[in-house]
């Protein structure tokens, strides 16, 4: 008979050991190519959503400018605009309650649309009252023509405040919306 030699229990020992600490490194490296896929997800859902919010406001922005065009024409032609604010009577709050939800009566669907945006930008104008243009020359400020009898009389300055917003977020919810305000006067 032959002789067969058994390696000792110690040598078998140290191979599944070695098994062991490379299947310890391979469980990390995959936790490490894990973490690294997630953050790089996460990275691209931000740069898409930087992406819509700027769609978004560049929407909004053209509404609030093709609202202030309607209320400098509304504003020379004689005709009115908007909700009349300046009545003791009358609630305008800033925003309007559904600004936020959508809907609602008051908002003007703009013309201006962008192919990818979210919808049709929209805006809302409140007639916030008149004053006269006359100014009291006092500390810090500048002379004018007015102070000078140079301005020919009294001339009223209608206020309006607009408010815009990107898109109706009854239509589309899934898209950010901006909700933009400028105050403007007409004289």
């Amino acid at each position: 008979m032959k002789n067969v030699h058994y390696p000792p229990a110690q040598a078998l020992r140290q191979r599944g050991a070695s098994l062991l600490v490379v299947l310890i490194i391979l469980v990390v490296i995959t936790l490490i190519g894990l973490a690294s896929i997630r953050g790089t997800l996460l990275r691209e859902r931000m740069s898409g959503n930087m992406y819509d919010r700027s769609l978004a406001f560049q929407s909004a922005e053209s509404a609030l400018r093709e609202a202030e065009v309607a209320v400098r024409a509304a504003v020379v032609s004689g005709s009115s605009i908007g909700v009349d604010c300046s009545l003791a009577s009358t609630s305008c709050p800033i925003p309007p309650a559904n600004t936020y939800t959508g809907g609602g009566a008051g908002w003007v669907n703009g013309t201006a649309t962008q192919t990818v945006a979210a919808g049709q930008p929209q805006y809302y104008v409140q007639y916030l009252g008149q004053r006269e243009s006359t100014d009291e020359l006092q500390q810090n400020q500048s002379a004018n023509a007015n102070q000078y009898g140079g301005g020919g009389g009294v001339t009223l300055e209608s206020f309006y405040r607009i408010i815009a917003r990107s898109h109706d977020p009854a239509t589309v919810t899934d898209r950010a919306v901006v909700v933009l305000q400028s105050n403007i006067t007409v004289k």
